[in-house]
């Protein structure tokens, strides 16, 4: 019975000394990786509209394109070099991938044209949703003005082999993000069926 209670002492003392340093380490990081990540999503926004020189958040207080299955995270204006409004970069959330929330960030220009996408947060299957990240599938995106899933069409795109649902929860965040664009900035027309 001694040695159970020794032995249940040690256990005890290992573990609370481990979720100590772990503790420790998190309050050490935290602030590095909430940096980096930051800078991720900032990166991002030059990913998709490299033609920017700037950007300027908006505060968006009601965004109706987006429901339940898409949210939007952040908007900004685009500027070039010399001032000029040049297009918008949106941040959004479609809550309908098949492992979980998808963040995306999408470029689109003046004439409601995808100029970039990137994924930039996931949590699909790796080999199957997992490559919606693959520069090759995600590019299908740019210079169309709407999508829908089913590549027989211009705007049509590709579905990801074995991953329908992640394909048509990022193209119904890609279609909610250019129909905030038309509405709330004036460009193009929206993204229109998905």
């Amino acid at each position: 019975m001694k040695k159970i209670v020794i032995d249940t002492l040690k256990l005890v003392v290992i573990t609370l000394v481990a979720g100590l340093l772990l503790s420790i380490v998190y309050q050490l990081t935290k602030d590095t990786i909430a940096a980096a990540e930051a800078q991720e999503l900032t990166d991002s926004y030059s990913a998709v509209m490299s033609e920017a020189s700037g950007f300027v958040e908006v505060e968006v207080t009601e965004a109706p394109s987006f429901d339940d299955d898409t949210s939007l995270n952040t908007a900004l204006y685009a500027y070039d070099e010399n001032g000029n409004e040049i297009g918008a970069v949106l941040s959004v959330t479609s809550h309908k991938g098949y492992g979980g929330d998808i963040d995306i960030t999408i470029g689109i220009d003046t004439d409601g044209v995808i100029t970039g996408i990137v994924v930039t947060s996931m949590s699909e299957t790796s080999g199957l949703g997992a490559n919606c990240q693959n520069e090759e599938w995600i590019s299908q995106y740019i210079g169309k003005s709407g999508a829908k899933t089913g590549a027989t069409q211009e705007n049509e795109i590709d579905a990801i082999s074995g991953a329908t649902k992640t394909t048509r929860a990022i193209t119904n965040a890609v279609n909610a993000a250019l129909d905030f664009a038309a509405e709330y900035f004036g460009y193009g027309e929206g993204g229109g069926n998905s």
